[in-house]
């Protein structure tokens, strides 16, 4: 599309340039004037025009550069006053520029896919709120490695088989991390009757707590009705900063519908909630 415009750009000039100069030879063929006045006067009006449309293109070149670059300059600033950093932008903006061309397609959309998707992730954060179908699984690990101060967990009797999965052993390896960086771990884990305290949820927090995490039982019977209906969504708190939530689906508690990330009025939500939970919790 820029190569034919740019062709089209060529065609315009070379043909005003062309018109200007017949005109110019039209005009003083009719005042009588000699050949040579005739040839010169033309070439000079048409070298004149074309000269001059050249530099007005240049202009704009100069003041599309200009602008881009200006953009280019204030974005950089503001990346280095920005909280999250420079660094790992500009190393990801240089990994991209430095992919040579010749590669598979596939790997230039997965990579464009990628980008994307984190593009995507941060301006929802913006936004305080972040969602993804089904189960994420980098999220939760992330958080759990980035957490400097508190890991706090909500979780439904449902999510007793999820510590056996490859989530669940790569999740409690970057809790045990944490635990060695100080950060205070803590587990609510929710039943729905004193009858489900059996022998597996015992060995459970034995295990856990081993771990150095604190864990604690509440019996969903025990909360009020409108507390019950939150209680069978799974969630975490990061340093009372970030919440990482889990919807079931509908007609089958075991599955994850959706995955939330939240900051914000719903962070401060979920942090009454667990320590008010916590509190009664055994």
């Amino acid at each position: 599309m820029r190569r034919t415009r740019r062709i089209s750009e060529v065609v315009v000039r070379v043909a005003v340039t062309a018109l200007l100069g017949g005109a110019t030879y039209l005009i003083t063929n009719l005042t009588d004037q000699p050949e040579i006045w005739k040839i010169t006067l033309s070439v000079f009006i048409a070298g004149a025009t074309l000269i001059v449309q050249q530099l007005a293109d240049f202009e704009r070149r100069l003041d599309d550069g200009l602008t881009g670059f200006n953009d280019t300059t204030r974005l950089i600033s503001r990346l280095d006053t920005s909280p999250v950093g420079s660094a790992e932008v500009t190393r990801l903006a240089r990994n991209v520029a430095a992919l040579e061309p010749g590669r598979p397609d596939l790997l230039y959309t997965f990579v464009r896919a990628e980008v994307r998707r984190v593009a995507n992730l941060v301006e929802e954060l913006r936004g305080n709120h972040a969602g993804y179908p089904g189960e994420d699984r980098d999220w939760l690990l992330d958080l759990a490695r980035c957490a400097g101060t508190s890991i706090d967990a909500a979780s439904t009797s449902v999510d007793r088989n999820f510590w056996g999965t490859d989530l669940g052993r790569h999740y409690v390896t970057a809790q045990e991390q944490a635990v060695s960086r100080g950060v205070r771990v803590r587990r609510l884990l929710i039943l729905g009757t004193p009858a489900d305290l059996d022998t597996g949820v015992e060995e459970l927090r034995a295990w856990q707590r081993s771990l150095g995490f604190e864990i604690r039982v509440l019996v969903l019977s025990t909360l009020e009705t409108w507390e019950q209906r939150e209680a069978v969504k799974n969630f975490v708190v990061f340093d009372r900063a970030l919440s990482y939530e889990t919807i079931p689906a509908d007609g089958d508690p075991s599955r994850v519908y959706e995955t939330s990330l939240t900051a914000g009025d719903r962070v401060d939500e979920h942090v009454r909630r667990f320590e008010a939970w916590w509190e009664r919790g055994e």
